[in-house]
């Protein structure tokens, strides 16, 4: 049940309203990079690793690729069902080659079914890493894309299977804080994921902000944000706080209760 402290005058949040330790988080990352803490006797972080999604695929010829594509486009000129879409995009799973990149991606853009967008955002990431990365991270910047969580979440885990990088994280910071509406926790959970599988440090400042009990600290401001926007947070800050706790121990070797505990260690070991 929802904390019962959330009356408050109306308002929107303001972006970047948590942003407030920019600074601070760089000091953090610089410091962080030297480090890989790897503390014994202490539990392994709950993540879901990129490579266990599905097995690769077997690389096939331009012309093979070329004959499923050719196939698929003119599937896409007939009125199908669902199974049939279904069926459509299945045939792309015969092979990995560059040629199958695109169509899969328009798949994901285009097609109303998030079944079947999900299933080719799958199959997106085994394609060839050098050229579904790209393909990946832009759809990831796509408005209509980020709208169906489920889709994201599924390219989030893509991204990493092919080969995420650590100048990517600034395309993908933005989208865990931008909605915490219930549908978008498997898209923030992915997030979380990421960042403890990649070992991200340039995600301290968002897990420190989303460590504590979201709680508004002052309901009589106005430009507080409503309460259903609280509750809203607090709903899918309980789905994923533990991930938020493992992602930091993985960065820091430490588990902290709080935000403050753990700027304060964080203060004190910054020049170890």
């Amino acid at each position: 049940m929802a904390p019962a402290h959330w009356k408050q005058p109306g308002g929107t949040p303001a972006r970047g309203r948590y942003h407030d330790g920019v600074m601070f988080a760089a000091l953090l990352v610089a410091t962080l990079l030297l480090q890989d803490p790897t503390p014994a006797g202490q539990p392994a972080p709950t993540a879901t690793p990129p490579a266990a999604q599905a097995a690769p695929l077997r690389p096939i010829s331009d012309k093979d690729a070329k004959t499923l594509v050719d196939a698929f486009a003119r599937s896409g000129k007939q009125q199908l069902s669902l199974a049939d879409k279904v069926r459509a995009v299945e045939e792309l799973a015969k092979g990995a080659n560059k040629l199958l990149v695109r169509p899969l991606a328009q798949v994901v853009l285009f097609e109303k079914s998030v079944v079947v967008r999900k299933r080719a955002a799958e199959l997106l990431a085994l394609q060839p890493a050098t050229d579904a990365n790209p393909a990946i991270l832009q759809l990831l910047k796509n408005a209509d894309v980020i709208k169906v969580p489920a889709v994201a979440a599924e390219l989030l885990r893509g991204l990493q299977h092919t080969g995420y990088q650590s100048k990517q994280w600034k395309d993908i910071e933005p989208l865990f804080e931008q909605d915490y509406a219930q549908e978008h926790v498997p898209l923030q959970e992915s997030i979380l994921d990421l960042v403890t599988v990649q070992k991200e440090k340039q995600a301290i400042e968002l897990l420190l902000r989303n460590l504590d009990e979201p709680i508004p600290k002052n309901v009589d401001v106005l430009e507080n944000p409503p309460a259903s926007y609280w509750e809203a947070r607090w709903k899918a800050w309980t789905a994923w706080r533990s991930k938020v706790k493992d992602a930091l121990f993985t960065l820091t070797g430490q588990r902290f209760s709080t935000a403050a505990e753990a700027r304060e260690w964080l203060a004190k070991n910054s020049h170890k």
